[in-house]
């Protein structure tokens, strides 16, 4: 199984100011983000325009059962990408055999599956799984 990097979500007041902050002082940009019913921005790094490194919503954005309401302030989650010759099935099967609370959702537009985690603490972790 490969497991790497995906992306930092934050969730804030003003999305606008916070993205226009990743793109004026850190030097990020602004990129393609599949139509949620929220609003938000995908933000890539200069030299990679196919993965993006952080995510922006606004406060009230609902998207899993397990995303932060506030309790973690702008911190919402952090993502990995999961690669694995097992798929989906297995890992729910596995997170099930934990005994792991799980919500799901699908990117809109796409093929990959969302697999949200709850972890200690109030962490949430989002595994993107790739459906075939």
């Amino acid at each position: 199984m490969n497991i790497q990097f995906n992306h930092i979500a934050l969730r804030c007041e003003n999305i606008d100011i916070m993205a226009d902050f990743f793109v004026d002082v850190i030097g990020l940009e602004k990129g393609f983000r599949p139509p949620f019913t929220f609003p938000g921005f995908w933000l890539y790094s200069p030299e990679n325009k196919k993965e993006a490194i952080i995510h922006i919503f606004d406060k009230g954005a609902k998207f899993s059962n397990f995303s932060s309401s506030g309790n973690n302030g702008l911190f919402d989650h952090i993502a990995f990408t999961r690669n694995t010759k097992e798929g989906y099935s297995e890992f729910i099967a596995h997170l099930k055999q934990l005994n792991i609370p799980f919500d799901e959702n699908f990117v809109p537009d796409t093929n990959v599956k969302q697999v949200f985690v709850s972890g200690p603490e109030g962490l949430v972790v989002e595994n993107d799984i790739t459906i075939n």
